[in-house]
């Protein structure tokens, strides 16, 4: 009985660590994403953010990448818990499928001929200066997604 006991009991520890969540990016067991928070500029716009975003989806896809792009609008939110309607920051999250895939891209940048490096940075340097003249990052996050 003690050594059923004593089974149990070391078995309720063993079962109870397999659910444990590292805290360490190192070791995030979801999706990785990078998560950048930006005002429109004076100069730039909603609708210019969101081509921006377009474009930067457009890149990774051609490319064959396993990542989406999430562009979303951020709305304060009153001491009543009531939902400011005017736009206050906006967002682009980048998910990769997996610590995989981003690694599978790194290898394809790692492995480009001279042409499609140069063609690479054209198309990346195009999406770049779309956020770039429509916003200014304030904040940017590597997130793990559970």
């Amino acid at each position: 009985m003690i050594r059923i006991s004593f089974l149990l009991f070391l078995s309720f520890f063993v079962l109870s660590d397999h659910h444990k969540l590292s805290t360490k990016y190192s070791e995030c067991q979801g999706k990785i994403a990078n998560y950048y928070v930006a005002e429109i500029t004076d100069e730039g716009s909603v609708k210019g953010w969101y081509k921006a975003a377009k474009m930067h989806q457009k890149y990774y896809a051609d490319r064959n990448a396993k990542v989406a792009v999430y562009p979303s609008m951020q709305y304060r939110v009153d001491e009543e818990n009531n939902t400011v309607d005017e736009l206050f920051r906006v967002s682009t999250t980048v998910v990769w499928e997996s610590q995989e895939a981003w690694n599978e891209f790194r290898e394809y940048l790692n492995n480009r001929s001279e042409a499609q490096v140069a063609l690479d940075d054209k198309e990346y340097q195009a999406f770049v200066d779309m956020y770039d003249k429509n916003n200014e990052i304030t904040d940017r996050r590597r997130l793990c997604m559970l």
